[in-house]
């Protein structure tokens, strides 16, 4: 008889699997959405509307899946102890929060935020998916 499967040995594996999701759509909006945008509608005023609107979708999906990721972080340093890489995670799934924050308040602002929020958010993205391959038990 095989022992009974408990949530917390699942956590892992939906640790990893919600950094995939949540970096995949990243990288979707970043690459594909937004150059698109760019072709499609040549006038700044009504891309910057389409962008907006796609943004309050986008955020209907992003904000539940990231405070799941960040139950998915807290739940499993709560029942194995917070590892180095766990606790990184953290960190980095907040200092990603705060340039997400960022980039919705100075996308307000302007028609396009700056690059460098993009460009540090990618990064993050990449530093994200090896924390939580390497807080795998």
């Amino acid at each position: 008889m095989s022992p009974a499967l408990n949530l917390a040995d699942l956590l892992p594996a939906l640790n990893v699997l919600l950094v995939g999701v949540w970096v995949g759509m990243y990288l979707f909006t970043t690459f594909v959405v937004s150059p698109a945008f760019t072709e499609l509608f040549p006038d700044a005023q009504t891309r910057h509307a389409h962008r907006r609107r796609v943004g309050r979708h986008y955020a209907r999906v992003n904000g539940p899946l990231t405070l799941a990721l960040l139950a998915t972080v807290l739940a499993l340093g709560l029942t194995r102890g917070f590892s180095a890489a766990l606790g990184a995670q953290l960190a980095v799934l907040l200092l990603i929060g705060g340039l997400v924050a960022l980039h919705v308040r100075r996308g307000e602002a302007a028609a396009r935020p700056p690059a460098w929020i993009t460009h540090l958010t990618l990064a993050a993205s990449v530093v994200l998916c090896g924390l939580a391959v390497a807080a795998w038990p």
